[in-house]
């Protein structure tokens, strides 16, 4: 088993609000900083997901996926391999707000 990095005390953090089928969510993005000085980012390397209505089923759902996202993140797995296993609607769009979470993970890769 791949050992899990250990994440830096010092983090950068975007905060993105989207709706997904009526519900607002709000997507957190935590990236490491390669270079403090510069204020060089790297990759993503946590993601959280809360629905606006904090403690509904949607809420809790949405967060214990993005929690399990950061930990494939932190064991190396792939950000594509997570976008791509993500069920998508007819027209290729993410079927679910963790499924929008993980489209950021490869947009970041472009």
């Amino acid at each position: 088993m791949t050992s899990r990095h250990r994440l830096a005390s010092r983090r950068t953090h975007e905060t993105i609000a989207i709706e997904h089928e009526g519900q607002r969510y709000k997507i957190g993005l935590g990236r490491e900083l390669v270079c403090v000085e510069r204020a060089k980012v790297g990759p993503i390397v946590e993601v959280f997901l809360n629905a606006q209505k904090v403690n509904t089923q949607a809420d809790t759902l949405a967060s214990d996926g993005a929690i399990l996202m950061s930990m494939l993140l932190q064991y190396g797995c792939p950000p594509s391999d997570i976008a791509h296993a993500m069920k998508r609607n007819p027209d290729g769009s993410p079927a679910s707000p963790l499924g929008r979470a993980a489209a950021f993970l490869i947009e970041d890769d472009r």
